[in-house]
Parts: structure tokens; sequence; C-alpha cells
């Protein structure tokens, strides 16, 4: 089989593909398969699932051409595909992200809604799999979770500067290699959500003569 390298970007530009990789499990086999190709037994063990529940997500994600096969092993001799993804990042087409058209309120709403959904399932598992952990006789450490929300009435001027501060920090986090981890280093999510939050308002009623 061909060497193969995932691709810098992916343009998603049909809803449907977006919906493929709006899912929250689909989404966290992505995250897994990011630094490097693996099995389905090997992801649904970093999961702590059974891989029978995995192919079918599978299947959709390389349908879609989010992932492909770029190898394969033999086990106990059973042949295992391994699979990687196509692409480090995915982004979508500008003409998915235009609220006033029906399918881009679609696509926004869905490109909105997966990464919090993707974000709970990923704590919840983390915690679950940290509690096992645990219990066969992990070392425990501080938890270092963060979870905050708060609204906060600022001018433009403060909102930009603060996104240009954010920003800043967020370079710095997705400029961090993973090779440059050392001995005993973890895996660390970031989820961000910084936005001007708007109410509905009553209409303004000209007063009658």
């Amino acid at each position: 089989m061909k060497k193969f390298k995932p691709t810098p970007v992916l343009m998603i530009k049909d809803l449907e593909t977006l919906k493929i990789l709006a899912d929250p499990l689909r989404n966290q086999i992505l995250e897994i398969l990011a630094p490097g190709k693996l099995t389905v037994n090997q992801i649904a063990e970093k999961l702590g699932l059974s891989p029978s529940k995995l192919y079918y997500h599978i299947n959709l994600l390389e349908k879609h051409g989010l992932i492909q096969e770029v190898d394969s092993i033999i086990k106990a001799n059973i042949i295992e595909k391994v699979y990687w993804i196509t692409a480090y990042e995915c982004k979508m087409d500008e003409n998915l992200c235009n609220f006033s058209t029906p399918i881009g309120q679609q696509s926004t709403m869905t490109s909105m809604v997966a990464p919090i959904d993707t974000t709970r399932e990923d704590i919840l598992r983390s915690l679950e799999a940290r509690a096992t952990a645990l219990e066969q006789g992990a070392e425990p450490h501080p938890r270092d979770v963060v979870i905050f929300r708060e609204l906060r009435v600022m001018s433009d001027e403060q909102a930009d500067q603060f996104r240009d501060r954010l920003q800043s920090l967020l370079d710095e986090f997705e400029a961090t290699e993973i090779d440059e981890a050392g001995a005993g280093a973890h895996t660390r999510a970031l989820t961000v959500a910084f936005y001007p939050s708007f109410y509905y308002e009553e209409p303004e009623i000209e007063a009658q003569e």
C-alpha cells in the first residue's frame, strides 16, 4: 500500500458530511486518529468500547472521506485494517456558513453543537477512565479540569483586545508538538466559545397620533 500522509485541511462542502463529522463518538474517533494510524480494536480500547460498536461509525467516516485505510496487519490469523485521518483539520465551506439560508442555518447549528456534545462525552469518558485507572493502582494527581461560564458587558474595543489575547493562547496551544511531550505527559483538551450574547427585544411601537 502506498505511503499516506493526511492533508493539512479538508473543506466540508455539504451538510451530510458535516452531520457525519458532528457526531460526538465519531469526533472522538477522529481525535484519537489524529496523532497516527490505528486499527478499530486499538481505537475501541482507547474509548473503552467494544469494537463492534465502532464499525458503523468507521464505515461512515471512511465513506465520507474523513478517514481512510492506510495499511493492514495480521493478528491471530485475522487481517485488521489500519485507518488514519485524511486531513489534520476540517473547515466548513463558506457557502455552508450563510445563516440567511435554511442549509446555512442547519450547518451553523450543527457546527456549533458538535464541539459542546463532544466535550461533554469526552469529559465523562475521561472521568470514568481515570476512576478505573485509580482503582487499578494508578498514582493520583491534582485535577486540572476547568469549566467556566460568565457573562461580561464589554465595549467592542475591550472585546477585540480580549479576543486577541485569547487567540494568542490558542495559537500557543495549537503549536504544541506531540513529540515534544515528555514522559508522563497526557492529552489535554481545550474547548473555547467567545461570542456576543444577544437577547430578543420587543420591537418599538410608534406612538399613534
